[in-house]
């Protein structure tokens, strides 16, 4: 046979560069029993899961010290990453969320590529729960999430199973949580998440994704009742769906608030807040062990300072200094703008360092102030991730953010209290 032209054989290559990158790996015929074994001796012992090998992220949100700046990146497992478009090039989203092989696989494949990330998070998607509720709904290419069918008015709400078995119906996540965490021996966490009712009421109004949320901000005004059962439906599912992922093997869950600056700070406070905080309230009265983190995106931090959340996290529209001053009390997680990861390796390693000098290293986990997007460069989170590893305790003053263990903290760098804290430091091995 003829040799290909030297560019089309140049193709080849690449392409089987890429699938050597693709590990996936089917579980074994009984991993849902196994989980639900496991599951059971946690419950029997009433102890946490096993702390991971590298278990810096954890320390961090629980704001215990740490040696460096823990980091992850929100959607790090995604469109970016050839391996990612070679595992779903026979197939669709839904159907690699659905998969536990796949969802495993494709959780795996940025720990694979930068092995210094400290978490991973479980590839799935917020909308599982809208489809669990009775909203089957598809990926398109280019419009992003759609559903069947929108809910236009109250009446609709009839069409919905408003109090799903999370177990039977979204089993398959807490499947791949636990069949990821055995692959990768538990070398760091894997993270579990959530849309918050907020967020995915906006979807289910809509019919999928928009970019303004019009008709979904109309019905808390035109229907404000109707959306109270709504948002109460999603906050009990949401409970359910959190501590199962939990009792999967997921140590931290992270509830995502991305329409959160859609809405008007008092309508927000109204409609959302008490549930926000009664979601973490519960998490943790059912699984006191679990670590929670909120990303109320564009919104105002300082109503969460006083919840049971344990992280918080921070938009690129928000200052490290503000971020500090309206929530003292938490670990904050953040905020490098996305779009740094398209520059050069110079600028990105100046912009990601000067990010966690401003926040500091106590208290902090490093991430993006958005999630990743199709077309960054594979290069960019690798800039990324060595500048922030490059950075250790001693480089990042103590900053105001900084506990004396007595629920005390001090609004100005380098006070006595930040003293006491800083020769604590200097004494962690």
């Amino acid at each position: 046979a003829p040799e290909p032209p030297a560019e089309q054989a140049e193709e080849i290559a690449e392409d089987a560069a890429i699938a050597a990158l693709v590990q996936t790996e089917e579980p074994p015929a009984d991993l849902r029993e196994r989980r639900l074994a496991a599951r059971e001796e946690m419950l029997r012992t009433g102890a946490p899961w096993p702390a991971p090998t590298n278990d810096r992220m954890l320390r961090a949100a629980r704001g215990e010290l740490v040696d460096r700046a823990p980091k992850w990146m929100m959607r790090q497992a995604g469109r970016y990453l050839p391996e990612y478009r070679h595992t779903l090039k026979p197939t669709d989203f839904f159907t690699v969320c659905k998969t536990p092989a796949l969802a495993a696989e494709v959780t795996l494949q940025p720990l694979r590529r930068y092995p210094s990330l400290d978490a991973m998070i479980i590839f799935s998607d917020i909308l599982v729960i809208p489809v669990a509720m009775g909203m089957p709904c598809r990926m398109e290419a280019f419009g992003g999430p759609r559903f069947d069918w929108a809910l236009q008015t109250p009446e609709d709400l009839a069409k919905l199973e408003l109090s799903p078995d999370v177990d039977e119906s979204l089993g398959y996540v807490f499947d791949a949580i636990f069949w990821t965490k055995q692959r990768a021996a538990n070398a760091v966490p894997t993270i579990g998440f959530s849309g918050a009712p907020w967020t995915l009421m906006g979807y289910m109004v809509e019919g999928g994704a928009s970019r303004s949320f019009d008709r979904a901000k109309k019905w808390l005004y035109l229907y404000p009742e109707a959306s109270r059962t709504l948002l109460a439906a999603l906050r009990d599912v949401i409970v359910r769906y959190l501590v199962a992922q939990y009792d999967a093997g997921a140590p931290l869950l992270q509830l995502f608030d991305t329409n959160c600056g859609e809405l008007p700070p008092r309508l927000y406070e109204e409609f959302m807040v008490p549930d926000l905080k009664a979601i973490a309230e519960e998490v943790k009265r059912q699984r006191p062990h679990a670590l929670i983190s909120i990303f109320p995106k564009d919104g105002e931090l300082a109503t969460f300072n006083d919840s049971m959340y344990d992280v918080v996290g921070v938009g690129w529209k928000t200052s490290a200094t503000r971020a500090r001053q309206d929530v003292p009390n938490k670990t904050l997680q953040g905020n490098l703008d996305p779009h740094v990861l398209f520059a050069d390796e110079a600028q990105i390693a100046r912009r990601a360092q000067e990010m966690v000098r401003e926040f500091g290293v106590d208290r902090y986990v490093c991430n993006l102030g958005h999630g990743m997007v199709p077309s960054h460069p594979v290069e960019g989170p690798a800039h990324f991730i060595a500048a922030v590893d490059a950075l250790k305790r001693d480089d990042c003053p103590v900053g105001a953010h900084v506990s004396d263990g007595a629920g005390t903290s001090c609004s100005v760098p380098f006070c006595p209290v930040n003293a006491v804290n800083s020769a604590f430091r200097q004494a962690m091995p």
